[in-house]
């Protein structure tokens, strides 16, 4: 369920960078949140199950994760639907 929570909201903001034309990397729409960021848009997760819930995501495939920061020092982390993603909101 954590998962899928998260998953909605990535696909959400990658779906506005994609309406802005913004964000576009390596041929992909791109969002990014640092887990600060995640743990205020969702308090009632602790930041581990946050980063569970994306470590599945990733492994399962329906995410990628990439850093497109200006600064070498910011880590925070970029997400992407992948084509599994994808296939999942267009079903």
């Amino acid at each position: 369920v954590n998962a899928a929570i998260l998953f909605s909201e990535i696909s959400d903001e990658v779906e506005h960078f994609k309406a802005c034309e913004q964000n576009f990397h390596e041929g992909t729409y791109w969002t990014y949140n640092s887990m600060k960021s995640f743990s205020k848009s969702f308090p009632y997760f602790t930041e581990r199950q946050i980063e569970v819930a994306l470590k599945k995501l990733k492994n399962s495939g329906f995410i990628k994760t990439g850093n497109y920061n200006e600064t070498p020092f910011d880590q925070t982390k970029w997400y992407a639907l992948t084509e599994k993603g994808y296939s999942v909101l267009n079903s």
